[in-house]
């Protein structure tokens, strides 16, 4: 009597099985489980707790308020995943599984921002849900459609901005000059240059990322997609900093 054969596992291509097995590591370490938790959590609570307090004139902008907590929480996760890897020689590891440095480097990108845009979806309607219950102002509920192109662009800016550590991290190799950099680029170099250079702070990522939040982006040359644009610029030049970093070192 012979035995009935067994189905054949799925077979994955090489990209896609890296990129596999860098999800199943976000989705199971516990750091980057709560780290991505947060990224709605956090945008949510504090649009809620704030919604009412912005001092911009742009209703949405103030009711996207809590985009900027949430980016931390989109640059923590971006650095961990790289950092998370270095300690005890996991870069080793991982170039022992996946020998291709490109591949495994696009693997890593692709699973952090498909993650990163489900949590920025997902924040993008919590928070106009959040706002509407807060203000009462029907500018800024669902049932507006400029609300709706804000919750695409909540997520793709939230995904930009952890991409652009996840580069920076691959570059720096060191978490904490990560976040310093990234935050500083973010929160800290858009104030000190809309003072000092006329202009020239609207191209800076943070800047022209967020025009996609506002229902009628300011005068000037970026519109609100164009300005995301413009951060996805900033995103592959870090993202291309990383890859010649990680191309010229041993491990």
């Amino acid at each position: 009597m012979t035995t009935p054969p067994t189905a054949a596992p799925p077979a994955f291509s090489p990209l896609a099985a890296a990129v596999r097995a860098e999800r199943l590591r976000i989705r199971t370490l516990r750091s980057l489980v709560l780290t991505l938790a947060l990224v709605p959590l956090l945008t949510a609570v504090t649009t809620f707790a704030f919604a009412n307090g912005g001092s911009d004139g742009d209703p949405l902008y103030n009711a996207f308020f809590g985009v900027m907590f949430g980016q931390l929480t989109a640059l923590v996760l971006g650095t961990l995943v790289v950092t998370g890897q270095l300690a005890g020689d996991g870069g080793a590891h991982v170039l022992l599984a996946v020998p291709r440095r490109g591949r495994a480097y696009a693997a890593r990108l692709l699973a952090t921002a498909a993650h990163l845009l489900l949590a920025g979806l997902l924040a993008g309607v919590l928070t106009i849900l959040c706002a509407r219950l807060a203000t009462g102002d029907p500018e800024v509920g669902p049932a507006d459609a400029t609300a709706w192109r804000a919750v695409i662009g909540c997520a793709l800016y939230l995904t930009l901005v952890g991409l652009l550590a996840t580069g920076v991290a691959t570059w720096l190799r060191h978490g904490v000059a990560t976040l310093s950099l990234t935050i500083a680029v973010l929160f800290l170099v858009p104030f000190v240059v809309g003072v000092t250079a006329d202009g020239a702070a609207r191209f800076l990522p943070a800047t022209a990322g967020q025009l996609v939040l506002r229902a009628a982006p300011a005068d000037g040359p970026l519109g609100p997609w164009t300005g995301l644009g413009v951060l996805a610029l900033w995103t592959a030049l870090a993202v291309g900093a990383g890859w010649w970093r990680l191309r010229a070192r041993d491990v």
